[in-house]
């Protein structure tokens, strides 16, 4: 990777940034490429302090090979769109004249019920605090420890926080109506010969097996409704012809970013 680019793991402890988002009342995690690729950066993760140690040399460019800005993506740990829009004003203020920032709130299980026209999953969470994925009408509780933050570390700094591993991997797989992302596969592949070197789920601490088996079983019933006749099984297979076409890829992450932000959510 050519290193012309500011580091964004240098980048986000400069700026003081999960300092200063640690002064607001309620807690986010960072989603999405900033904290997996720290995990695949990392020479440690260390499951009991909730803490993934990166390399002194781990480096992710401002900007993507395509030449167009990364986004640093956030989700919040709330369903108010108030709250939400402060934390975009927040990151934005900090680090959004060097990355493309989006915020994202936990949705009310009343909403999108159905989800007809959903491409990705996104998290809800009902009145007593139960979470959960859903995805076009399809729906699986997960854990709301798997909201919880672990934080990226390189030396003495603190870079951001961001979901546990298994929560990483799991979104990865529930995140589009068609299952593994073309783009992402590479990456997932890494996370799982690091949080299943042995892929047996016994390589996992006990405490985050009932993650694995949420996401997993979600991953599933999107799987098996692909394969049914129906609008859900047009909607994967249109998504899919998109996904497989690098030009299309290149321009949602360039003039379409901002569009696509909302409808193509983030993990």
């Amino acid at each position: 990777m050519d290193k012309t680019s500011e580091n964004v793991y240098s980048l986000l402890p400069e700026r003081n940034f999960h300092g200063r988002m640690e002064d607001l009342k309620v807690p986010y995690i960072v989603v999405g490429g900033i904290g997996s690729q720290a995990l695949i950066n990392a020479d440690e993760v260390d499951w009991d302090n909730r803490i993934v140690y990166l390399s002194s040399d781990a480096y992710m460019s401002c900007r993507r090979d395509n030449g167009t800005v990364r986004d640093l993506d956030a989700l919040v740990k709330s369903t108010s769109k108030a709250t939400a829009k402060a934390y975009q004003q927040k990151i934005s203020g900090i680090v959004g004249d060097k990355l493309v920032i989006s915020t994202f709130k936990l949705s009310p299980y009343e909403e999108n019920v159905h989800g007809r026209f959903d491409f990705s999953g996104d998290r809800y969470v009902d009145s007593e605090g139960h979470l959960y994925w859903r995805l076009g009408g399809i729906e699986t509780e997960i854990p709301v420890e798997s909201l919880e933050q672990w934080l990226v570390k390189r030396g003495d700094e603190t870079i951001c926080a961001v979901p546990n591993p298994v929560a990483q991997l799991g979104a990865y797989g529930c995140r589009s109506i068609t299952g593994w992302r073309p783009k992402d596969r590479e990456k997932v592949g890494k996370l799982v010969k690091i949080i299943t070197p042995n892929r047996k789920i016994s390589d996992i601490p006990a405490e985050y097996r009932g993650q694995y088996r949420a996401f997993r079983e979600q991953y599933k019933k999107v799987a098996a409704a692909r394969k049914k006749l129906g609008f859900f099984g047009v909607r994967a297979d249109f998504l899919s012809l998109v996904e497989n076409q690098p030009q299309f890829v290149e321009f949602a992450q360039g003039p379409l970013e901002g569009v696509l932000s909302r409808a193509v959510r983030r993990v």
